[in-house]
């Protein structure tokens, strides 16, 4: 399993855990450039839009024993809407509750399971609109994360 399915499917998994204070929610990794929204094509369920990609000031550095320590960075993308006040508010609400969600959850030492030695998974740095759409209904928000793993 990749770096990338692994983050991706542990992200999913914050979604998915009722701890977490999330509806039931099915994370769907998109074309951030998808903007309005699935969910006028699925009006029904419950889907967070999304998009995880690398950055290129990825670390890596061997250790004494043959391993490599990695420091990787990436960038989540988050559709939310976007329209008036109150929706930009329940945005900003919503990714508190993704940052702390996270913090709780890597503070269990809950990381994923792919066989690597995991280390840290945090949000590093604020999370902020990057793009609105046409119609500004909603926002592209973008979420830094740091990841560090051994392998």
């Amino acid at each position: 399993m990749t770096v990338y399915q692994s983050l991706a499917t542990w992200l999913n998994d914050i979604f998915t855990d009722p701890d977490n204070g999330f509806p039931p929610t099915l994370m769907v990794i998109i074309d951030v450039e998808l903007v309005p929204s699935l969910q006028q094509d699925f009006p029904g369920l419950h889907l967070q839009e999304t998009g995880l990609f690398s950055n290129p000031n990825d670390q890596h550095a061997q250790m004494l024993g043959g391993q490599y320590r990695h420091t990787e960075f990436k960038t989540w993308y988050l559709v939310r809407r976007f329209g008036d006040w109150d929706d930009r508010v329940s945005a900003e609400a919503f990714l508190e509750k993704v940052r702390r969600a996270i913090q709780r959850t890597t503070l269990h030492g809950i990381f994923p399971r792919d066989g690597r030695r995991w280390r840290r998974i945090q949000v590093n740095g604020g999370m902020f609109p990057s793009t609105k759409s046409a119609d500004n209904t909603s926002a592209v928000y973008q979420i830094p994360l740091k990841i560090e793993y051994v392998e």
